[in-house]
């Protein structure tokens, strides 16, 4: 007697809620140090060096932990170095373009709720872009860009607010407000990526249980590879190239590389290529992901 597979939306939406707290965490961990770095080490008289450097010391930061999250729950130990280091760099140059370039649109806008939101937008997108730089995936780039900028508006919009609303109390404020933009900007990048994303898959069994991957490439490896874009750990049974997902057309194909009797689609096994549809469960091993799309 067979038993119908238990239903998963609760869990992915558990799952996903989940990744949007975890990013904001993370923003708001890496905006702490990056203002924290800011504060002991910047002592420039230039107001445009102070700033760049400020971009430099925040939005690497942020760069860092929001491109080290996945790697660490995952326990890819290189994939984190190379990714985070890549993240890092990339937010800081775009942090240090962003703040520059934001100081001197609130001056065009002589300050104030819009101008201030409007720079910090400015730096969310210099920000933002880390993410598609460090995995050097166009889909994520663009995810970046747009959870960027939304993520730094409507951080320096509040910023502002709690700045008057505590009267002017800018060292205070400064310190609430870069909080609320790292946090800001992770959880925007997480909600935009889970809004506008068209395929990807989830962890329904395996140590990386709840965990999405994107599947941003025209081909996307998974396997215990650290190099894989879904990289799967902690379980013996899967291959360090287990399979890939290609994009062919409008498909999205499944290609099993691991022996006979190792990939399941549905529970078929898989022995040739195979046509991917929304909802299928893929069986890697002793893993299971379930293929969405849109």
């Amino acid at each position: 007697m067979s038993t119908a597979p238990p239903p998963v939306v609760p869990r992915v939406r558990s799952a996903n809620l989940r990744q949007a707290y975890d990013l904001a965490l993370a923003g708001a961990i890496g905006a702490v140090c990056g203002l924290y770095l800011y504060v002991e080490l910047v002592h420039a008289e230039s107001v445009w060096l102070r700033d760049a450097l400020a971009g430099v010391a925040i939005g690497g930061t942020i760069g860092f932990f929001l491109n080290a999250w996945g790697p660490s729950g995952d326990g890819a130990w290189l994939k984190l170095a190379r990714e985070a280091t890549w993240g890092a760099l990339a937010g800081a140059i775009g942090g240090a373009v962003g703040l520059v370039v934001g100081e001197f649109v609130l001056g065009t806008f002589q300050g104030g709720l819009v101008g201030r939101a409007v720079s910090w937008a400015i730096l969310g997108l210099g920000i933002g872009a880390s993410q598609g730089l460090a995995t050097r995936s166009g889909q994520r780039l663009r995810f970046g860009l747009i959870g960027g900028s939304i993520g730094g508006f409507a951080g320096g919009f509040l910023f502002e607010a709690m700045r008057k609303g505590m009267g002017d109390r800018y060292d205070l404020g400064q310190g609430i407000g870069i909080v609320l933009l790292g946090a800001g900007l992770g959880l925007s990048l997480a909600l935009v990526e889970q809004a506008l994303r068209r395929a990807w898959v989830q962890v329904l069994r395996g140590r990386q249980e709840g965990r999405s991957y994107l599947l941003g490439g025209k081909t996307s490896a998974l396997g215990l590879d650290e190099r894989a874009e879904v990289g799967l750990f902690g379980d013996p049974t899967v291959a360090r190239k287990h399979a890939e997902i290609v994009v062919n057309g409008r498909d999205y194909v499944l290609r099993s590389l691991a022996p006979a009797g190792r990939t399941k689609v549905n529970g078929e096994v898989v022995t040739k290529d195979r046509a991917l549809l929304d909802g299928d469960r893929i069986e890697l091993g002793q893993t299971l992901l379930l293929f969405r799309r849109r």
